[in-house]
């Protein structure tokens, strides 16, 4: 005589768990994803020094703020940039009229309100000598767009965690960008103060373009 079969309930609610639980274990390995971790602060910035330094061509406009020790006053200024070769249009404070920076790496010249030309070497003792101020133009088109120049120290250098500079020290200047805009896919300054003293700067850039 053949006897039915007895099945024994506590085996079969053990044998329905150990499912579930082999059932959640796949479905969580076929569904979670390793995170992928963002880059380091100076992964970030060595990459954004590389994108930046490639930028050789563009033009800005804003204002500049200039305190000496006699004196304080804005200018107006326009910078066109290509390679090497520059042309600053700046409209000094007051009243003194527009004067035009013409140069590259070897020489500079400046042409003033009376239509004079005047030529040197270093643009800021030109400028030095027919503004009373001047620009440190060969740091700062390099600074204008959020790195250092090269060839020389920056000290105390300072980045955030997106890897954009905020601070550094070269060439005697104290540089700091205040803050930065989105132009197309790259972040560039928009506002830095400058100082090396007497000397005290303020740059709002009102509008940058690059040229690829």
């Amino acid at each position: 005589m053949i006897r039915p079969l007895v099945r024994n309930p506590a085996a079969a609610v053990t044998v329905r768990l150990v499912t579930i639980m082999l059932a959640l274990i796949v479905t969580a390995c076929a569904t979670t994803t390793t995170p992928v971790p963002a880059p380091s602060a100076d992964t970030a910035w060595q990459a954004r020094q590389r994108r930046l330094a490639t930028l050789q061509r563009w033009t800005l406009q804003g204002r500049v703020a200039i305190e000496t020790a006699q004196d304080s006053g804005t200018a107006t200024l326009t910078w066109e940039q290509d390679g090497d070769r520059y042309i600053m249009r700046i409209m000094a404070p007051l009243s003194q009229g527009t004067f035009e920076l013409r140069g590259d790496d070897r020489s500079v010249a400046l042409r003033t309100p009376e239509n004079e030309t005047l030529t040197a070497t270093d643009p800021q003792a030109l400028m030095q000598q027919n503004l009373g101020w001047s620009l440190p133009v060969a740091g700062l088109k390099y600074w204008v767009r959020g790195i250092p120049a090269p060839g020389s120290p920056a000290r105390q250098l300072r980045v955030d965690a997106a890897g954009r500079m905020l601070d550094l020290e070269q060439d005697g200047w104290r540089v700091s960008v205040l803050r930065y805009k989105l132009v197309g896919t790259e972040e560039v300054p928009d506002k830095l103060y400058m100082e090396n003293s007497p000397l005290k700067m303020r740059v709002v850039i009102a509008e940058w373009k690059f040229q690829l």
